[in-house]
């Protein structure tokens, strides 16, 4: 990256748009190694400007189709040289994206545990919930951001998930009122459970919530997080609210 991409992005001026940092000196070890942050961070860092982070985020699925297109033109143009045939709907086939997978099993099987040895409740509505009314709902929804993280999964009643809340996301109102049954399931389903699962969790959160500091092991900045990505996606995407309506105000 350093030699070539970011040796060659400058702007008009000459200066380089994208800057590379690399430490003086890395240590050399046969020791088997672990693919942490610290690990990864001994190779150095390669700095994007905010305005062109932003940008990426804010346009990124015209990006996207822009770049796929770029890219078959000139694989085209590659094979034409050599004589070589390369139909464009190869090339396209070729760079389709895999769809992500909804994996839901662990915190389906964290609620199912929990049902047996107590109560749970619609993290929207407060209803108790049972075995045949249990949905794991997106809290925000997978159209707009295919997230399956263990924070982003949580229990609700099969008839909100499926036929009110649906692809909408909680406004923030909802998700201030719903606080502490989400903080309930976190702490039950996940920090209470094997060490395994609940370091899923915190890594998890800590990589795709704004503002959560790797180290931070509190449920109220995982809180905190998730309502400035609610913001994010409401502000960027414009993706549908839903405030709860009145079956939840009512809702026993």
């Amino acid at each position: 990256i350093q030699r070539m991409p970011a040796h060659y992005l400058t702007y008009p001026d000459g200066s380089k748009v994208f800057l590379v940092r690399r430490p003086a000196a890395r240590l050399q070890s046969r020791r088997p190694k672990v693919v942490d942050e610290a690990y990864l961070r001994s190779f150095g860092e390669l700095l994007v400007p905010w305005t062109i982070w932003r940008a990426v985020q804010r346009f990124a699925v015209w990006i996207e189709l822009a770049l796929v297109e770029e890219w078959t033109r000139l694989m085209q143009g590659y094979a034409d040289r050599q004589g070589r045939p390369l139909p464009r709907d190869r090339v396209h086939a070729a760079m389709a994206w895999s769809d992500p997978s909804r994996d839901v099993k662990v915190p389906k099987d964290r609620a199912l545990q929990l049902l047996e040895s107590g109560s749970l409740h619609c993290v929207w509505t407060g209803r108790r919930l049972a075995a045949r009314t249990i949905d794991l709902d997106h809290c925000f929804p997978w159209s707009a951001w295919p997230c399956s993280d263990l924070w982003n999964l949580m229990p609700a009643s099969r008839p909100v998930n499926q036929k009110l809340k649906r692809a909408k996301l909680p406004s923030a109102q909802l998700m201030m009122a719903a606080r502490d049954r989400i903080l309930t399931w976190w702490e039950a389903a996940y920090d209470a459970s094997s060490s395994r699962i609940r370091e899923r969790f915190h890594i998890e959160a800590a990589a795709s919530l704004p503002g959560v500091a790797p180290s931070a092991a509190d449920l109220d900045s995982f809180f905190d997080g998730a309502l400035a990505q609610r913001t994010k996606l409401h502000r960027d995407q414009r993706v549908p609210e839903w405030d709860g309506g009145n079956y939840v105000k009512t809702e026993k």
